[in-house]
C-alpha cells in the first residue's frame, strides 16, 4: 500500500476541513514485519488459558479387571479397558493442563512493535481522524456518526484520550466497535481492527508516543 504524508481531518458531518501532516519520524520509521509478528504471537500465547486437558490411561476410571482371559477366546489379548485402543480409554499425547504457553518479551520490544503498527496505520490511511467527538452520551448519535464517516457495519477501534473516556458508555454497544484508551494500545489489539477512529487530540497523542 502506498505511503501517505497527510491525512484529511473530517468534521462530524464527514466533510474534509483540513489536513493533518504526519511528522518525519513517523514517515521514516522502519517497519519490521518479523518483529511485529513475534510480538503478536507472544501476546496471543500469553492470552491462552491452558486449561485443555485429556486423561491418560492412569487417570480414566475402570479397568481394574482384565476384560477376558488371556487365551482360548479367539480374541486379541487385552489387559485393561483403560488402554488407548479402547473407546473411553486413555488418550495418548493429548493436551495437558500442565503446559505453560507464556512467552516473555522485553518491554522495549513491545514498544517498538507498537510504534511500527501505529506508523503503518497512519501512513497507509487506515486511521480516520475527526476534529472532535460529539459532546454527547447518546449511542444513537455515535451510530449516526459511524454512518456518516462510512465506517458503520465494520470492525473499528476507537481510541480515546483521558479527557474523552466518558464516551465509552455511549459507544460500547455499537456493533463491531471496540473502545480503548490510547495509553493501553498495543500491537496485538491494534492489528485486530482494520480501521482506527481518533480525534485530532488523540492522533497527536498517538504520534507523541512514538516520537
Amino acid at each position: 500500500m502506498k505511503s501517505i504524508s497527510q491525512i484529511k481531518i473530517l468534521n462530524n458531518q464527514g466533510q474534509e476541513v483540513k489536513d493533518f501532516s504526519l511528522p518525519d519520524q513517523l514517515l521514516k520509521l522502519p517497519i519490521k514485519p518479523q518483529l511485529v509478528h513475534q510480538v503478536v504471537v507472544a501476546y496471543a500465547a500469553n492470552a491462552r488459558a491452558g486449561t485443555a486437558h485429556t486423561k491418560n490411561r492412569a487417570e480414566v476410571s475402570g479397568g481394574g479387571k482384565k476384560p477376558w482371559r488371556q487365551k482360548g477366546t479367539g480374541r486379541a489379548r487385552h489387559g485393561s479397558i483403560r488402554s488407548p485402543l479402547w473407546v473411553g480409554g486413555g488418550v495418548v499425547f493429548g493436551p495437558r493442563n500442565t503446559r505453560n504457553y507464556k512467552q516473555r518479551l522485553p518491554q522495549q520490544l513491545k514498544n517498538q512493535a507498537k510504534k511500527m503498527v501505529v506508523a503503518d496505520y497512519f501512513t497507509t490511511g487506515r486511521v480516520v481522524v475527526i476534529e472532535e467527538f460529539p459532546q454527547a452520551d447518546k449511542t444513537k448519535i455515535f451510530a449516526e456518526l459511524m454512518r456518516i464517516l462510512k465506517i458503520n457495519n465494520r470492525r473499528v477501534l476507537v481510541l480515546l484520550t483521558e479527557k474523552e473516556k466518558y464516551l465509552h458508555r455511549a459507544m460500547r454497544n455499537l456493533a463491531g466497535v471496540e473502545i480503548m484508551a490510547i495509553r493501553e494500545l498495543n500491537a496485538y489489539d491494534g492489528l485486530r481492527y482494520p480501521k482506527w477512529l481518533v480525534s485530532v487530540a488523540g492522533a497527536s497523542e498517538l504520534i507523541k508516543q512514538i516520537s
